[in-house]
């Protein structure tokens, strides 16, 4: 039987919850994040706990709490963000903790306080590894930029290309690696062209026009900002035009701290 999908979109920042299933086994890609947006999800999916499998892919917090309503057999993740919980590093708490504090502050009741999986339920991937779903191959693609733990799944015979936060239609880059997020955008341009479609981590499916168009401006927009950088003309790279949200606030903070992150600082 061949993999079908489901996507639903969170009231946070329309992050992209995704169930992909062969009728025999399940993968639920990020899932997310209010706890009736969670319930919605499990209706969604029709195998037993034991024939399912959580995908992070990456370890920021909004990603990352909604594994617990899944009760999985394995947590697939990149091979980083499983050291990073096993070792219970300063980053593995942090996102943890935003997550707690974001729940705190709007009176979120999960039921259960929020943690990371156990560890015995953690496979780490590498780039360049690959697993299966019933008689499909997934391989995997190591995308660093966004963050260091940031992983791709291709899925060729059903045409997906799930990207985790690339290629959002709803906001511009968040950069933690410029030269490294710049190669991720390479990478993805190339990999967007062998996929019908693409889901980004925020906002709705796209084709692979759409994902490439996406691509190319986020590039063009990131070159700009390498360019500034080399110059260390802060000015110049203020001035930059955003690929998107250009008049949103929370965009233009983000591109300061994207400024920040490329090492051009206010005196």
């Amino acid at each position: 039987m061949s993999v079908t999908w489901q996507v639903r979109h969170s009231g946070i920042w329309q992050l992209t919850s995704a169930v992909l299933s062969d009728g025999h086994e399940a993968l639920i890609i990020d899932p997310g994040y209010f706890p009736r947006e969670l319930a919605e999800l499990q209706t969604l999916v029709q195998v037993p706990p034991s024939a399912c499998r959580v995908v992070f892919t990456h370890g920021h917090w909004d990603h990352v709490v909604g594994w617990q309503a899944f009760a999985p057999s394995q947590v697939l993740l990149n091979v980083r963000l499983r050291d990073a919980i096993a070792e219970q590093s300063t980053l593995a708490h942090k996102n943890l903790r935003d997550a707690q504090d974001f729940d705190r502050k709007w009176y979120v009741d999960r039921g259960a306080p929020l943690a990371w999986p156990p560890t015995d339920r953690l496979c780490g991937l590498r780039d360049g590894d690959s697993f299966s779903i019933g008689t499909e191959t997934v391989s995997v693609l190591q995308l660093p930029g966004h963050s260091e733990d940031g992983l791709a799944l291709h899925l060729p015979t059903s045409g997906l290309l799930i990207v985790g936060d690339y290629l959002s239609p709803c906001e511009i880059p968040f950069v933690e690696d410029l030269s490294a997020y710049r190669q991720t955008l390479h990478t993805l341009c190339a990999m967007s062209q062998n996929a019908q479609t693409v889901f980004p981590g925020h906002g709705p499916p796209l084709s692979a026009q759409q994902a490439l168009q996406i691509a190319q401006e986020d590039l063009r927009y990131l070159d700009a900002l390498s360019d500034c950088a080399a110059r260390s003309d802060l000015a110049s790279a203020l001035r930059i035009k955003l690929p998107r949200g250009q008049d949103n606030p929370e965009m233009l903070a983000h591109h300061q701290d994207n400024c920040r992150n490329a090492g051009l600082q206010s005196e």
